[in-house]
C-alpha cells in the first residue's frame, strides 16, 4: 500500500510566500525545497493538483514570473528547475492552459464568473491561447469539459476506453502487472 502525504497548508503557504518574497536567499531556499517536493514527494504534488488547483497554479503562476523578471541568474535558472522538476511530477496532466485573470494576473477557473482575487468578470476577459465558448451560454469552457459549468449542456460524448481486466476474477488490472494483486493469477511469463 502506497501513502500519499499531501503538502500541508502551512507548507503551501511557505511555498507561496517564500516565491514572493523580496529577500533573494528566501525565494532561492523556497525554489529549492519545491525541487526536493517534486524530487521525493511527487505524489504530494499530484494530490494538490487533484484536490488544490488554485495553489498548485499560483505556485507555476510564480515560478514562471521569477522566469521572466527576476533580476538573479542563479534564481532563474533554479526557477526554471523547479518548474521542470514540477511538470516531470505531474506528467501529463501539465499541459492544460491555466488562464490569468486580465486584471491581476492570477490564475482562474473558466467555471468561475469572478475572478477570487480582484472581482474582475471572466466572461469580458480575453485569453492568449484560443478559449472556446459554450455554444448556449456564451461562456468560456475548458475543451476537456464533457459538461459546461455554467449551463449544464453537453458539450462532447464521453469516449469510454476498454478497461483491462483480470481473465480470473475480472477486476481491473494493469497492463505491466505479472501477477493479479487481487487474486493471484498470473497474468503473464516472466521474459
Amino acid at each position: 500500500m502506497v501513502y500519499i502525504i499531501p503538502l500541508t497548508d502551512e507548507e503551501k503557504m511557505s511555498i507561496i510566500s517564500g516565491l514572493r518574497s523580496t529577500v533573494p536567499a528566501t525565494r532561492l531556499v523556497t525554489i529549492r525545497k519545491l525541487q526536493e517536493i517534486c524530487e521525493i514527494r511527487p505524489e504530494a504534488i499530484l494530490f494538490l493538483d487533484a484536490y488544490d488547483k488554485t495553489t498548485l497554479n499560483e505556485i507555476i503562476s510564480l515560478l514562471k514570473h521569477i522566469i521572466e523578471y527576476d533580476p538573479d541568474e542563479i534564481i532563474r535558472r533554479e526557477a526554471v528547475i523547479a518548474l521542470e522538476k514540477l511538470k516531470k511530477a505531474l506528467g501529463t496532466k501539465f499541459t492544460t492552459y491555466v488562464p490569468l485573470c486580465n486584471n491581476c494576473k492570477k490564475p482562474i477557473d473558466l467555471g468561475w464568473e469572478y475572478c477570487t482575487n480582484c472581482g474582475a468578470e471572466i466572461d469580458k476577459m480575453t485569453f492568449e491561447e484560443d478559449v472556446k465558448r459554450c455554444k448556449k451560454c456564451n461562456k468560456y469552457i475548458f475543451d476537456t469539459w464533457v459538461y459546461c459549468a455554467h449551463c449544464g449542456t453537453k458539450l462532447k460524448d464521453i469516449v469510454v476506453e476498454e478497461e483491462l481486466r483480470c481473465p480470473n476474477c475480472k477486476r481491473p488490472i494493469q497492463p505491466e502487472w505479472m501477477v493479479c494483486p487481487y487474486c493471484g493469477y498470473r497474468l503473464k511469463r516472466k521474459p
